[in-house]
């Protein structure tokens, strides 16, 4: 059977509650999930309980955001933590602070391009995430001035586009030891997703050997936005330096172009996972 370990709610930045969204992979026939919200823990007391009503083997999990550099945020999943656990409630507090500041350092940015961003209806969409997710691109989208989350990113966010801000969130090492702190293994998403000068971040020796040397656990090696190529480097490095493989659909909902578990990965991943969140609680 097939899972889906990167799944977000409205939560974050996803449309479907954490009702809705497991309604829909057991729909699909999926085995086994985590919700993975982007620096928060807010839907996975409510995805435990469906979980297990639905018969869903449900991992708790999160989407740390980490400061590599200052125009490079890596995003590190944490699998099987305790969402009360103060050090990892710590980082995800400073984080959401980082986030609020950017959203209105992007208001300040589009203002000095002449455009003035309508707040009664960026607060509209703030306040019902489960209509449409990001406030910012669907503020942009009823104003005119994006048709999509490409356009979005291609026109205004991008990195050296012209409302392009920079956000500092907690570094990397702190995160990994974090989640490892709240019980958790630690995971580098989508990890062909970094690029620095034009050169995909995993192509670099010193970097794969920055990233064991922080003692992250995992990659996500199975991702949508990855090669088979891509994919078959990744699933290589795991097995060469004995780490664990996860992979996900990083679902936010119809809007940003993903399928709920899409890639399909298939749950003979799903044991050493476990196995690995176990010998974390035991230890």
């Amino acid at each position: 059977m097939a899972i889906d370990l990167h799944l977000h709610t409205h939560a974050s930045d996803g449309t479907l509650s954490p009702r809705q969204l497991l309604t829909e992979a057991v729909k699909l026939g999926l085995s086994a999930v985590s919700i993975t919200d982007h620096d928060t823990t807010a839907s996975l007391a409510a995805g435990t309980a469906v979980a297990a009503e639905l018969g869903l083997v449900f991992i708790p999990g999160v989407e740390v955001s980490a400061s590599y550099t200052p125009d490079i945020s890596l995003h590190i999943l944490g699998y099987g933590i305790d969402p009360a656990h103060p050090g990892l409630r710590e980082v995800l507090t400073f984080n959401q602070k980082a986030w609020d500041q950017s959203e209105e350092d992007s208001i300040a940015a589009l203002e000095k391009l002449a455009i003035k961003i309508d707040r009664d209806r960026y607060n509209y969409w703030k306040a019902h995430p489960e209509a449409g997710a990001w406030p910012m691109f669907n503020t942009m989208k009823e104003m005119g001035l994006v048709r999509d989350v490409s356009e979005y990113f291609d026109k205004y966010f991008g990195v050296g586009r012209p409302a392009y801000i920079t956000i500092t969130f907690t570094p990397p090492q702190e995160v990994i030891q974090a989640i490892k702190a709240a019980g958790g293994v630690p995971v580098l998403a989508h990890p062909g997703l970094y690029v620095e000068d034009d050169i995909k971040l995993m192509s670099r020796p010193s970097f794969q050997q920055t990233i064991l040397s922080w003692g992250i656990e995992g990659l996500e090696a199975i991702a949508g936005s990855h090669s088979p190529e891509e994919t078959a480097f990744y699933l290589s490095f795991c097995q060469k330096h004995g780490l664990l493989v996860t992979g996900g659909s990083d679902y936010h909902g119809s809007f940003a172009g993903r399928r709920l578990g899409t890639p399909v990965m298939d749950d003979a991943y799903l044991p050493p996972l476990l196995e690995a969140i176990a010998r974390r609680r035991q230890g």
